[in-house]
């Protein structure tokens, strides 16, 4: 009897052919697939790059700019539209309002600069760059101002009776000084706020004398002197012991949700000094936060001058106007 010889096994013919072919189908996919990956994570990365902060993340640029910062400093965020998220963070120490709805950039020394996305603020092109810092998604520049004008007196710092009186003048008539009025706001698409100290004159609740803020045709706030002209005549804000540079400058500008509109009369305002017009400017419908420059010529560096600032117009309904003004 013969033994029994193993049996040889011999693996199908076709079976190498297909284990190459899945090794070189994996190959092919480790090529594809690597550089996708890394194109996956590079658009992450721009994705993430290019996405704002969010809110919480503005706080951790406090200390380093309160470290940057020296008294007197503006600051301004890049972009524009993340600055009340940098208020909310940074609060009314690093950003007052008075800052935050400043008239324009041109009385600072210098200004801190809080930049996300690689953005810049267009109105510090003038600065001279002194310090550079970077703290995670943001970049704190401190620019310097080549050429700061020097204010003698700011007109809005002073709307008060210890500076200030306002009257109409048809009928004639005093606005009285309130300082506990009841605060009014408009809301959205309504007028600015009136402040709780202002003065009140004849006629209705819009007929007030004040510091409030309203939104320009960029939407920025802008701190001014709230004065509706009257049905007639004019309102007068006058201002006492007032010393004086060699112009009177300001800006001038209505809520923007009611100038826009373009349907509104005119409004003028009239600077007079001593009771000599040294200037008018006339706003209409569509020109925006507007500025104005006076000389002062014979007035010019007087120690103390009496200075009116008279708002009129010949259809006063819905002239929601404000300005600001100075001497420098």
């Amino acid at each position: 009897m013969t033994s029994a010889q193993p049996q040889q096994t011999t693996p199908p013919a076709g079976r190498p052919a297909r284990a190459r072919g899945r090794l070189r189908a994996l190959g092919l996919l480790a090529l594809v697939g690597l550089p996708a990956l890394g194109l996956g994570e590079l658009a992450m990365h721009v994705h993430f790059s290019e996405r704002a902060p969010a809110f919480d993340a503005w706080r951790e640029v406090k200390a380093p700019l309160a470290a940057m910062r020296q008294p007197g400093d503006l600051v301004v965020v890049a972009p524009a539209w993340a600055d009340p998220a940098a208020r909310r963070a940074l609060g009314d120490e690093l950003m007052p309002l008075r800052d935050a709805a400043r008239p324009d950039e041109s009385r600072y020394a210098a200004a801190v600069e809080i930049s996300v996305l690689g953005q810049r603020a267009e109105e510090l092109a003038g600065f001279r760059e002194e310090a550079r810092q970077e703290h995670g998604r943001f970049v704190l520049r401190r620019l310097v101002n080549p050429s700061p004008a020097r204010v003698v007196y700011d007109f809005v710092d002073h709307v008060a009776p210890a500076s200030a009186d306002v009257r109409v003048t048809d009928p004639p008539a005093a606005c009285r000084w309130n300082p506990r009025a009841r605060i009014a706001a408009g809301g959205l698409g309504g007028h600015p706020t009136f402040p709780a100290e202002r003065f009140e004159c004849p006629g209705g609740p819009f007929f007030n004398v004040g510091v409030t803020v309203i939104a320009d045709e960029e939407f920025r706030p802008r701190r001014c002197i709230w004065s509706h002209p009257p049905r007639d005549g004019e309102i007068v804000t006058r201002f006492r012991d007032v010393p004086l540079g060699s112009v009177i400058r300001g800006h001038a500008g209505m809520y923007w949700i009611i100038e826009r509109e373009r349907r509104g009369a005119p409004v003028t305002l009239s600077v007079r000094v001593n009771g000599e017009t040294v200037g008018e400017a006339t706003h209409a419908d569509g020109d925006g936060w507007a500025a104005f420059e006076f000389p002062l010529a014979a007035h010019a560096g007087a120690a103390s001058a009496e200075v009116e600032l008279a708002v009129r117009s010949a259809d006063y309904t819905h002239r929601h106007y404000c300005f600001e003004a100075d001497t420098r």
